[in-house]
């Protein structure tokens, strides 16, 4: 069975109002990096969608699932992004 791939969703979140957050609890189903600007947050879609199939990962695929769950992490002023925007510095395509 042939799984459709989700996207890749790209947020940014105000590190002064969120939680504090620990590496080691960020499910391996996002990439969160943070720099002056805050935190960047991308989702990894060939994860997140092995983790639905197991039960894992119980959220719809689009973005304003994601902020939410996002925000259920404890990231405040979540706004999406265009993936050009955030990974503009390391050269990634989307």
């Amino acid at each position: 069975m042939m799984l459709n791939s989700s996207k890749i969703y790209c947020f940014r979140a105000s590190w002064e109002l969120s939680s504090p957050i620990r590496k080691h609890t960020i499910p391996d189903w996002l990439s969160v990096e943070s720099n002056w600007q805050g935190y960047t947050i991308w989702t990894v879609p060939w994860i997140a969608d092995v983790a639905r199939v197991l039960g894992a990962l119980e959220i719809e695929d689009s973005s304003d699932a994601w902020k939410s769950y996002l925000e259920s992490l404890g990231f405040q002023n979540v706004t999406p992004v265009f993936g050009e925007d955030l990974f503009e510095d390391k050269l990634y395509s989307l």
